[in-house]
């Protein structure tokens, strides 16, 4: 049994690594405190401030005394604030008791998966994809099964593919969409037929809707009630206050799933983080209940900045970029820049920090090598100066010179 510093660690732990989307922002960071300039594309976290009326809320809040636990499963108010919003957003009739709140989405899927995956129970895990989608399975004692996408059909998940991944282990299928990394969305009848297949073959079909609000072409917007009608209590979904509402620090999410689920999300709660602060949730319900206009204008700026940059990152030679359907990220493929001086994209992506001062994610990470993840949130004046640096530091890197 290996060892850290003569202190033993659990088998869980060992074999983690930090994000790299941590590791290459923390690369910028260091680069900053020495007083460089950073064009820095790598954490996906809005640049925009959170609203002032969320902000308003949670002081008015913390004003009024409300500062002291709030129940394993959430704030009543906020549990009826997120069934109220589902429901006018997407026509689902989840009721407020089928609704768990988190800290954020990230424990929101630890949550899940350890209230369904038994040891050596297996999550197919669409790649590429954000890394802790497979971690955390891992620490909850499953095995991430990975899925691989091509960009030859715009890395759009089918239910064929999924079939084909689900074994006799198979508790779960992870669906993300948009995706991050790729920005894919999945088409609305075909994850309307990956919902009836999970509830067809007896699995979970757990639904990533980080990036939901945040997709480009409304006609591509999830089915949810037909997704929820198609997978029945099979469902399960992991949302958050995070993008959307610009909201990242506040630590606020939730499942969403059936009434057993739920309830088996509180009671871990209830020994571990208890909940997100009360103050918090008092704000994630107003904002909520409150106008959404700021979450659509939200959409807009994202596929402004979009349009304004993927086509300059799809023109620079030898680099294909997809224009993507939601999110905010660019993954493009840089395999045709690769070369000995440059074999993968993790030597690449160091090169390019050091040489023109922007930082971006090398897709190794997200389990695509050969490419690179662009985060969006961030002035479209960097992006723009970001892009043009990169079209020098390729013109300055020639190409490949494999042998």
């Amino acid at each position: 049994m290996s060892t850290s510093g003569g202190v033993r660690l659990a088998p869980r732990v060992r074999n983690l690594e930090i994000s790299p989307t941590v590791a290459m922002a923390q690369r910028a960071h260091a680069l900053r405190a020495q007083g460089i300039r950073v064009y820095d594309f790598t954490v996906g976290e809005p640049d925009q401030p959170t609203p002032g009326p969320i902000v308003a809320a949670a002081v008015e809040a913390l004003k009024a005394g409300r500062t002291k636990y709030a129940p394993a499963a959430g704030l009543a108010e906020l549990r009826a604030a997120v069934a109220q919003r589902y429901r006018q957003d997407w026509g689902t009739s989840f009721a407020p008791e089928q609704v768990t709140v988190t800290v954020g989405a990230k424990q929101a899927l630890a949550q899940l998966y350890t209230a369904i995956l038994d040891r050596g129970g297996e999550v197919v895990v669409p790649t590429p994809h954000w890394p802790t989608f497979a971690e955390a399975a891992r620490i909850a004692g499953g095995r991430p099964v990975l899925l691989p996408l091509t960009g030859k059909n715009g890395y759009r998940l089918t239910a064929r593919s999924l079939s084909r991944a689900i074994g006799p282990r198979t508790r779960a299928v992870l669906v993300n969409s948009p995706s991050n990394p790729t920005g894919a969305v999945v088409e609305p009848d075909e994850l309307v037929r990956i919902a009836r297949l999970a509830r067809r073959r007896g699995v979970f079909l757990i639904l990533d809707d980080t990036y939901t609000h945040l997709i480009f072409r409304p006609e591509v917007a999830p089915p949810l009630d037909a997704v929820a009608a198609a997978a029945g209590d099979r469902l399960a979904v992991a949302g958050t206050m995070s993008k959307a509402y610009c909201m990242t620090g506040w630590r606020v999410g939730w499942v969403i799933g059936s009434r057993p689920v739920a309830a088996a999300c509180a009671a871990l709660n209830s020994h571990s983080i208890q909940s997100p602060a009360t103050f918090a949730q008092i704000a994630a319900a107003r904002a909520l209940r409150g106008s959404q206009k700021a979450v659509r204008d939200l959409a807009i700026e994202y596929r402004r900045r979009m349009i304004a940059v993927q086509p300059k990152v799809d023109a620079l030679p030898g680099v294909v970029c997809p224009e993507p359907e939601g999110g905010f990220y660019l993954f493009p493929n840089v395999e045709g820049r690769l070369s000995e001086e440059l074999p993968d994209t993790v030597a690449l992506s160091l090169r390019l920090l050091e040489e023109q001062g922007v930082a971006v994610v090398p897709g190794e990470g997200f389990g695509a090598p050969g490419h690179l993840r662009l985060s969006l949130a961030t002035p479209l004046e960097d992006l723009r100066e970001g892009t043009r640096r990169m079209a020098v530091f390729f013109s300055e890197n020639a190409g490949p010179r494999r042998r």
